[in-house]
Parts: C-alpha cells; structure tokens; sequence
C-alpha cells in the first residue's frame, strides 16, 4: 500500500510540475513572437501612414533616411500589386548570401563577364526564424514587412533542458519523499493489520494498536479501532459470564425437573405424587420458559429489534394499573404498598411493556423490603420529562452494585439469598432504553433504594 501510494504522489507531483513548466514555456514562447509582432505591426504602421500621403517615392526616401538605423538596416520591405507583381522593394543584406558559382554573360561591346550569382535564403540557418507582417493599402497594394528573429527554438532550448534534468531530480526526489512519508503515515495502518491477524490466528483478545504520536484522521481511526476491541471484548467477557449464570441458573430448575419427572415415572408411585410431581414438572419448565423468554426479550430491546406498539398514554394510569397487582403480595408480608400521582404524565409508548417493567420494579421492591417497610410508587412530571420513581424501606443498593443491578443474570450480595431470574432490572432498562429514555437508581438518605424511570413526555 505504502510502494502504491509513493507512486501516486510521485506521478501526481510530476504531473502538476510538468503542467506548471508547460504552462510558463508556452507563455514565454507567446510573448517573445508578440514582442517581435508588435515591434513589426508599428514599423508597418508608420510606412502605411508614409505611403498614403507621400505615395511610394516618399516612402522609398523614407526608408532610404532610415537604412542606416540598425532596426531598419535588417528590415524587409515589399510592395505587392493587384497583379502579383513586386512593384518595389528592400531586402536587407544579411539575406543574400553569395554563391560559389559564377555565369558568363554578355557585356554588351562583344566580350564576355563573369558574374556572382546571388540567391536568397531565409531564414539563413536554424538559429533564426521569419517574421513578417502585411497591410492592403487603399490603392490595393500590399506591404509587407519582415524581418529575422532568433529561433523560439533555439531560444527555448536551455530552458527545456533546464526541465529535463530538474524534472528528473524532482521525480526522483519526490518518489523518495513520498515513500518516506507513505510508509510513515501508513504505519498505524500496519499495526492495525499486525493486531487484527495476531487476534486472528492466536486468539490474543488483548492485543491492542499502539496509539500514533500525532493527533490525526489515522491516530482517530487506531483510537475507535482499539475501541471496538475493548468493546468486543467486554462484550464476550459479559457472555461467558451471561452463559456460567445461565447454565446455573439453569441447572437447578432442569435437576428437579428431571426428578419430579422420574418420581411421575416409577410405576409403584401413588396416582397423587404422580401428579404433585407432574405439577412441578411443569412449574419448573415455567421457570425455565420464563427465563430464556426474559433471554430473549433482553437481546431484542438491546440489539432495537424489540416490537413496540406505541400509543398516547398515560405513565401514572400505567403504574397505578401495575400497583394494583401487588396488594396481596404487600399484605402477606405486611409492607404497606402506596401510589402517588400529580396529575397526567402523557407519554407515547408501549402500555404492555411499561406495565411489565413497573411490575418488575414494584416486584424488586417489595423482594427487599423488610417486613412493616413500606413501597411507594409514583409518577410526575419533571424538567420536561416523564419521571416514574419507585421508593422502598430496605437496605438500599451498595454503590458498588448500583452500576452493574442492570447487567444481565447480575446479582448482588443480598440477593444471592433470593430466589429470582436476575433478569428483572434488565429487561427494565432493555424496555426504557427502547422508548429512549433512562433507567436509575440511588439510594435515599433516610435508607432504601430510589428506582427512576425517565421517559420523553409526550408532545
């Protein structure tokens, strides 16, 4: 990936240059023929205003004052008539070269000369171009002006040179700074790899990415991805421990399941223990039911697939209705059960599922409260939300245990002597968290613990 990424920028950092260097020639090239266009364009200018107001013999005297300027002196001259024909003019020296072969003409009085024979040769080599300008004159003549100029070639030529050699130093360079920084920025990216194949082929959960010195998008991608790890494996260390509490919990329901089974089995057994065993074959299938069911519920609320069939509702019609299931519970144990409501609590939710979760609170409540304690359940509204709160007399929630009552089959110490799922307060907090609201608790100052429900209000 690093070698990939060098040859980008590489290819990348030639190609902006090659485009900056094609840009600067081209402009270069453009302004030196502008410069000689234009030094010819007001040469021709003059002449023409010349021409038409002194004809041609004021211009050839014109131009015959200004031969011995050296701008001039190089000028080509010609005037073109409607016929094609040269009508006049004035080609500079340095055009004409002489040629090494001589003719034999006749001089008139019956001898013979030898004479040069000239020719023309423009541009003369390749150091020099051609440049030449034109205007038709109002009597149709058209003048031409003209003259060599260095070679745009030649004159460019070190500049392209100059290109070649810095092009390559610039390519070479670049592709070693490029795989320099690739390699650098690509290292926590090979150590997200490293970890991910160690995790793979030997199961190191807590392998980990060192952490990138500098704060960037890279050092924020390692820093989530380490996060997920850390998740990940709190999340397994949560199922081991959530499949040991199972499979305890489990154990004892299925051994009498499968002795009041055996019992109902035995021939020699009275018709009415076979049945009290039957009835407690079925209680404990109950048990286990209710257990993998409250499982079941748990993982859809947390994973958002629980079913909700929300309705306007109202949170302390639901909680007096989840009250009103518990009296007799209450008085068994002597413990004074009582409801308070301010008025409407308005809600959209699920009454089923609220209803469920206050019964599991109240049913908590009641668990640890000692007999002539006293449970209160309440429902009002505060800073804008919809607040359900569940207050008992017994001996509160450590805060050690506060955080982890909601975890799935937790238990602590004073608990460990009843009898229960452990599933109560976390299928209370799946069901909240699934409405979006937020389950709570804390201990009162007077002694009890304090359940709150906080739930968006409705409207």
């Amino acid at each position: 990936m690093a070698l990939r990424l060098s040859l980008w920028f590489a290819g990348l950092f030639t190609v902006g240059f090659s485009a900056i260097f094609a840009l600067l020639y081209f402009t270069l090239a453009r302004e030196l023929e502008a410069r000689d266009s234009e030094a010819l364009q007001v040469r021709l200018a003059q002449y023409a205003s010349l021409y038409s107001t002194g004809g041609l013999d004021g211009l050839r005297a014109r131009v015959s004052e200004d031969s011995q300027l050296p701008n001039v002196r190089t000028l080509f001259i010609q005037m073109v008539g409607t016929n094609r024909s040269v009508v006049w003019g004035k080609l500079p020296a340095d055009w004409i070269d002489q040629d090494v072969k001589r003719v034999v003409v006749p001089n008139g009085f019956g001898s013979w000369n030898v004479q040069n024979v000239y020719t023309l040769r423009v541009p003369r080599d390749q150091q020099q171009d051609f440049a030449i300008v034109q205007r038709v004159m109002p009597d149709g003549v058209l003048m031409q002006l003209g003259r060599t100029t260095d070679s745009r070639q030649v004159l460019l030529a070190p500049l392209r040179n100059t290109f070649l050699w810095v092009g390559s130093a610039v390519m070479v360079v670049g592709f070693g700074a490029g795989t320099v920084a690739a390699f650098r920025a690509t290292r926590p990216l090979r150590g997200v790899v490293e970890t991910a194949r160690r995790i793979i082929a030997d199961g190191d959960l807590e392998a980990r990415v060192p952490p990138p010195r500098r704060a960037d998008d890279i050092a924020e991608l390692v820093g989530l991805f380490n996060t997920v790890l850390d998740k990940n494996a709190g999340l397994l260390r949560a199922m081991r421990e959530a499949l040991d509490n199972v499979a305890h919990d489990l154990r004892t329901p299925l051994t009498r399941l499968r002795g009041s089974a055996e019992l109902a089995l035995q021939a020699s057994a009275d018709p009415a223990a076979a049945g009290e065993a039957l009835g407690d074959c079925v209680e404990q299938a109950d048990e286990v039911l209710r257990l993998l069911r409250a499982l079941m519920e748990i993982s859809e609320a947390e994973a958002g697939m629980l079913k909700l069939e929300k309705t306007p509702c109202d949170l302390g019609a639901i909680a007096r209705g989840a009250t009103e299931l518990y009296p007799e519970v209450a008085e068994a144990r002597r413990q004074q059960l009582t409801f308070e409501a301010a008025g409407a609590v308005p809600v959209s939710a699920d009454a089923t599922r609220l209803r469920q979760a206050v019964a599991n609170l109240i049913d908590n409540a009641l668990k640890y409260t000692p007999p002539g304690g006293q449970v209160t359940v309440g429902a009002r509204i505060e800073a804008g939300a919809a607040v359900l709160e569940v207050r008992d007399t017994g001996p509160g929630v450590p805060a050690a245990d506060q955080p982890r009552i909601w975890e799935r089959l937790y238990r602590g110490d004073q608990s460990r002597s009843q009898r229960g799922l452990g599933l109560g307060l976390s299928l209370v907090r799946a069901i909240v968290e699934a409405h979006g609201g937020k389950a709570e608790v804390r201990n009162a100052p007077e002694g009890g613990a304090i359940f709150t429900l906080r739930l968006p209000l409705a409207g």
